[in-house]
């Protein structure tokens, strides 16, 4: 069947959703859509309260109303239903095969109409995009995985507040930086994560958890920081949100750190800093560590072989590809209609492999970020 053309109300059940899955603030949400922060809750809570029909106008007519669906049409729809248990794919699929003469609704209409005679459970459901870089990345060798992150802020003598941000080796226990910053931005962050890849060459993946700037809880658990490694190759990885114990290497240097440089803290920037420089000497040249024989990371570190390249190079996909560019909204066109696929990738060209009938995998670089349903315009 043609793609319907995205309609105002397809925009608005798509806002609400993602206000009711509790992935985005109100707030993110206005500025995303670019409507108010009580447009926002209108819809949310006439969506929760009615479903895809509350979000009509009610003073007009709506573009798609399911009580358009022919009588007779509706009832095979419910006696289905009943005779199988199935839910609407499989009903639109069974009904196509039986009756091919006979233009049934779209999936989604079936689904209204199940809903409506009070034959599906409704749900309060979360987002069902997933991020292909949960699943932990466990090195053999020496840079093939750096850690990160940012050990909790502490304030300094003259009142200011430090974020220290730090980079390890978890084979080698080698500490790549420690270097204090005045917040978790990313501008502050990038340039130190910049300078470790230059001087360290690139590893194969970065494990953080899920806070700033690392892995944001928007679709995808996409940041501006994961869209950078992945342009240069390396694979984000985050740890389980809740779960520190999965980075436990890098958990277990805070504490050291916060006991030889933080008590008492330094005067100002400069002179914590220095506590920092003589702290990862130590560390990695001088202190022996149980988790590797007594030894000294330094004896046993290597470089990656990967080296930081002059240029970033546009991603290239193979020529069965569909290729589109993601707007500044963090949508794609797709067949007359639009296709919310991940902000921080506003401006990037992603690739969509064709994997089943009416079923694309999204490809950013050599990454696969999730997968789109042409038929319902969303990503599964």
């Amino acid at each position: 069947m043609p793609l319907k053309e995205r309609t105002i109300v397809d925009l608005r059940e798509e806002m609400a959703r993602l206000a009711l899955s509790g992935q985005y603030t109100v707030s993110e949400l206005a500025e995303l859509f670019g409507v108010s922060r009580p447009t926002v809750r209108q819809w949310r809570d006439r969506y929760r309260e009615g479903g895809r029909v509350g979000l009509t106008d009610r003073s007009h007519t709506p573009h798609s109303c399911p009580h358009r669906t022919e009588q007779w049409i509706e009832a095979m729809v419910v006696e289905s239903r009943q005779l199988w248990g199935w839910g609407s794919k499989k009903i639109l699929r069974r009904l196509h095969d039986d009756h091919p003469e006979i233009p049934f609704p779209s999936r989604a209409t079936i689904d209204i109409i199940l809903s409506r005679r009070g034959l599906v459970q409704t749900r309060r459901k979360r987002s069902k995009v997933r991020s292909p870089f949960t699943q932990r990345y466990r090195p053999s060798e020496p840079g093939e995985v750096t850690t990160i992150d940012h050990k909790g802020q502490f304030r300094l003598q003259n009142g200011s507040y430090c974020f220290p941000l730090t980079m390890v080796d978890p084979v080698s226990r080698y500490l790549l930086a420690c270097q204090g910053l005045a917040s978790t931005r990313l501008s502050q962050a990038w340039p130190v994560i910049e300078r470790v890849f230059r001087e360290h060459g690139l590893p194969k993946a970065m494990q953080s958890d899920n806070g700033a700037p690392f892995g944001p809880s928007g679709l995808g658990r996409l940041s501006t920081l994961s869209v950078r490694l992945m342009k240069l190759d390396i694979q984000p990885v985050f740890i389980t949100p809740g779960h520190p114990e999965q980075n436990g290497i890098h958990e277990r240097m805070h504490l050291t750190l916060k006991e030889r440089t933080t008590r008492p803290p330094g005067k100002n920037f400069r002179d914590q800093q220095e506590r920092f420089d003589r702290f990862m000497h130590e560390y990695n040249f001088e202190r022996p560590h149980e988790a590797i024989g007594l030894d000294r990371p330094a004896n046993r570190y290597r470089r990656s072989p990967r080296p930081y390249p002059s240029k970033i190079r546009p991603p290239s996909y193979p020529s069965h590809f569909e290729v589109r560019r993601v707007s500044q909204d963090g949508w794609i066109k797709w067949r007359n209609q639009a296709v919310y696929i991940a902000l921080p990738l506003r401006g990037e060209r992603v690739g969509l492999d064709p994997i089943d009938q009416g079923l694309w995998a999204i490809h950013f670089y050599g990454f696969t970020l999730g997968k789109f349903d042409e038929k319902t315009g969303r990503l599964v």
